[in-house]
């Protein structure tokens, strides 16, 4: 019994993995031996009934044959009992036949085609009610199945672009509670300086030299507000960038990330240095997003570094790295946890950085499938690393 068992449970996981159409093969083809042997025995029992019957009421058959389609000239009970015994005899092979079309195409239903429905349907009911996060959980290797993973993947993209919506709008709170935070001084400043001038001027109490030094200040604060306007409508920018992907030879893109570095050691006394052992494929990116980000990560390790900055490139399975590191002090624990943040920044009324370097650097990698992380060397400096994913194939 244990070995039978064992069978069936063979037989219906292999039913249940098989495609549509061989698993509906496979269930008529079952279904046709029971056809077949219950039509076995059905004639078999027929001939016995038939032939007691012939006996019991031979006096009043007329005719007798059991391979064609013959009425039996008797009366009463006699003639309809064997009339029916005659008709099953003959026609008892269609009857199975429907039947078993009727059964093969019941079980075909609740076995192949109606849990996944039933899952299908109880996930599209979720997601029309905005949750996501119910699985579609049918698993199966048949074409419902695939049908069910697809729909699964699908859920997930929704999912996750509705987490990326959150998170954006998440990221507009708070780049717009930066901004308005950083741009309160500017103003205070300069409204207090235009507040002192109204007020004294007319009565002839500030020099032409106080007046100068007032005027001087109020105009550095309106450039520093020009300044964040102008970065505030960069990061706007930079979340719309559209991804626009081709083929690239890796040795083409290691020339574009050497032709920046040797640019900038035309106007600096650092070192820099790139190391990019990757072997020689063709790699699908967006080559203008892969150069924003890398000169990004490299003005930023060249402020901070003492004099020395190494680059490396590597390639994984799905992806390719750009690691850039600098001698300098390295990330602060503050920097380590916020430093992807706009506005963002350590140095203190500083006119030129406003901290949306890493940030852009992080949206980037973020919308072409990576992510940016930070850590500090063990040595000495700061490590941030660019992850890009990409399509990979050979030459």
């Amino acid at each position: 019994m244990d070995w039978l068992e064992e069978k069936i449970e063979q037989l219906l996981t292999f039913l249940k993995d098989s495609s549509l159409v061989k698993a509906l093969v496979w269930y008529l083809s079952i279904g046709m031996c029971g056809v077949g042997t219950f039509y076995w025995i059905t004639r078999n029992i027929c001939l016995v009934w038939i032939e007691v019957l012939s006996k019991r009421y031979d006096n009043i058959i007329t005719t007798h044959s059991v391979r064609g389609w013959n009425w039996f000239d008797i009366g009463g009970k006699g003639q309809l009992l064997l009339s029916m015994i005659n008709f099953l005899y003959n026609c008892c092979l269609y009857l199975y036949i429907l039947i078993c079309f009727y059964i093969v195409g019941k079980l075909f239903l609740e076995k192949k085609i109606k849990p996944a429905i039933a899952a299908i349907s109880q996930g599209m009911n979720y997601i029309n009610m905005g949750d996501y996060s119910h699985e579609i959980t049918w698993r199966g290797k048949d074409e419902m199945g695939i049908l069910c993973e697809e729909l699964e993947q699908l859920r997930k993209k929704m999912l996750k672009n509705k987490r990326d919506q959150w998170k954006y709008q998440e990221e507009q709170r708070k780049i717009n509670a930066a901004f308005a935070h950083d741009i309160r001084t500017p103003l205070t400043v300069i409204q207090g300086y235009t507040e002192f001038l109204q007020k004294y001027v007319p009565k002839g109490r500030v020099t032409e030299g106080m007046l100068m030094e007032k005027l001087n200040t109020m105009h550095e604060q309106e450039e520093r507000l020009l300044l964040f306007s102008t970065t505030m409508t960069k990061i706007q920018n930079i979340e719309k960038w559209e991804l626009s992907g081709n083929w690239y030879h890796v040795s083409e893109l290691v020339e574009r990330l050497d032709a920046v570095i040797q640019g900038i050691l035309e106007k600096t006394d650092k070192e820099i240095s790139l190391c990019a052992k990757i072997p020689e494929k063709e790699l699908f990116l967006d080559r203008n997003l892969l150069m924003e980000v890398f000169e990004n990560l490299l003005s930023n390790a060249l402020r901070y570094a003492s004099g020395r900055i190494q680059v490396e490139a590597a390639l994984g399975e799905k992806e390719l790295t750009i690691y850039v590191k600098d001698d300098g002090p390295g990330f602060s624990v503050r920097a380590l946890c916020s430093g992807m943040e706009a506005y963002f920044s350590e140095e203190k009324d500083s006119r030129e950085h406003f901290g949306i370097g890493l940030s852009i650097c992080r949206i980037l990698c973020e919308n072409h499938g990576g992510t940016l992380t930070l850590q500090n060397s063990v040595e000495q400096g700061a490590i941030t690393a660019a992850t890009l994913a990409v399509g990979i194939r050979e030459m």
